[in-house]
């Protein structure tokens, strides 16, 4: 297995104090990456680069809401600083709460609206710049299975974020393509962060008998694609969105 896979190169991952930001960026920075994570959460963001400085990773920790355009470019524009390059940008950050369609409220539609897709846009067009002019960028975005399907259990604006993200790979892709940045999203299903701490163990337990290779996902099932689409071995996929579900959803 090859461990050099991004020597030379530096990441921007978003919502990466924990979960499946942080593995990727830990996984990354095990293969010669410079990694800047940014996070809403401090006291998770300080640990995070704890972990990633007793690897001996070159790290930035970067406080950061991605809904908030000056903060994103701020973010952007320190890593650029620290590294003199940005190489990778992955839209991780997102939020998921579950309501019925009548109890979400105005400031739950925006903030979902603000963190999953206006997030993901301001860093798009903040990195566009910087990685035409290297001619060669990754962009990720994590879309979700509920962008694809529908979500019946969390709020409806949920899954219409995660459907926007697929949209906005498509659009990326065509346009900065001849640049030599490709862009492609991932949609996972079941993987256990922080964000399905709602899941109580019965709905674990039937969500993985639904899947046909009988498990939940992992962090570390995520950040296996998420490298590889990051990869220069990934360079002739464009545009793409990947299920990655065990099976649970196929097309």
């Amino acid at each position: 297995m090859r461990t050099d896979r991004f020597t030379g190169k530096a990441a921007f991952i978003t919502g990466a104090a924990q979960g499946m930001g942080f593995q990727t960026a830990l996984d990354m920075a095990k293969e010669g990456a410079k990694v800047a994570i940014s996070d809403v959460d401090e006291e998770a963001l300080k640990q995070a680069g704890e972990t990633l400085k007793k690897q001996g990773a070159e790290y930035l920790t970067l406080v950061c809401d991605v809904s908030d355009k000056a903060q994103v470019e701020a973010a952007i524009k320190k890593t650029v600083d620290a590294f003199g390059r940005i190489d990778i940008l992955i839209n991780n950050a997102g939020i998921l709460k579950n309501f019925p369609i009548e109890e979400t409220t105005d400031e739950l539609l925006e903030k979902t609206i603000g963190i999953n897709v206006m997030g993901a846009l301001y860093a798009i067009r903040a990195v566009t710049p910087i990685m035409k002019k290297q001619n060669y960028g990754r962009i990720i975005n994590v879309s979700s299975i509920c962008g694809k399907m529908g979500d019946h259990s969390t709020t409806y604006v949920y899954g219409a974020s995660k459907g926007a993200l697929l949209s906005v790979t498509r659009s990326v892709a065509y346009q900065l393509g001849p640049f030599g940045v490709t862009c492609n999203s991932i949609a996972p299903h079941a993987v256990m962060t922080k964000l399905m701490a709602y899941w109580d163990d019965n709905r674990k337990k039937d969500a993985a008998n639904k899947i046909p290779v009988r498990r939940l996902g992992t962090v570390e099932d995520m950040s296996s694609l998420m490298m590889f689409l990051a990869s220069d071995e990934a360079g002739f996929i464009n545009g793409e969105n990947v299920n990655i579900n065990g099976g649970y959803y196929m097309d």
